[in-house]
């Protein structure tokens, strides 16, 4: 498996932040390294939402298939414009496209509103893509608490900082594999 996101080669930092075998040891190290950048080489909010995407991307092809949590499979991260989709892949209930998009929030208590642009994946997936809604087919992918209860997105499919924490902390195959994913996708090697 090669990394697609750019950040895998952008990220000098990357060995440090997934150093550890935790989500929180992850968000933590993400938020500190990212609050290092210069804004004028880096943005700091970019650094850490680049990161996350990165996570993600990891995340949706290490769990490829996985038909209780992701419904997701052929995972491919958005290297285009960005209107709102980080990602897409295939949904494993009707074999259809799904959007995905990756929400990066420091506190992993705080809900996801209007300020954070959420509403983007679904005009997105539907107006400019032809998505058809199944429940399951658009996908946000946060570090917090997931989208506000009474924010017109809160009935899309949410991976939030919970599920995504019960899949991966003290999982070793799943951060080994990742970190020598990004080792082998820095070195050319597959």
């Amino acid at each position: 498996m090669k990394l697609q996101h750019p950040a895998v080669f952008d990220i000098p930092e990357l060995p440090y932040i997934i150093e550890g075998n935790t989500l929180a040891q992850f968000v933590k190290r993400t938020v500190s390294e990212g609050k290092k950048q210069d804004p004028d080489l880096y943005d700091p909010l970019s650094f850490m939402g680049d990161c996350w995407e990165l996570f993600a991307e990891f995340f949706f092809k290490f769990f490829n298939g996985d038909h209780i949590l992701t419904y997701t499979s052929n995972y491919e991260p958005n290297l285009d414009y960005d209107r709102g989709i980080d990602g897409r892949g295939i949904s494993t209930l009707d074999k259809k496209p799904n959007a995905i998009q990756m929400k990066f929030k420091a506190d992993p208590t705080k809900y996801l509103t209007n300020n954070d642009n959420i509403s983007n994946v679904a005009a997105d997936a539907t107006m400019n893509e032809g998505l058809q809604y199944n429940g399951k087919n658009v996908i946000i992918f946060t570090s917090c608490k997931g989208v506000h209860p009474k924010h017109a997105m809160a009935n899309v499919h949410t991976i939030s900082y919970n599920e995504i924490e019960r899949r991966v902390d003290k999982n070793l195959v799943f951060w080994d594999d990742f970190r020598s994913v990004v080792e082998e996708t820095n070195s050319g090697k597959e």
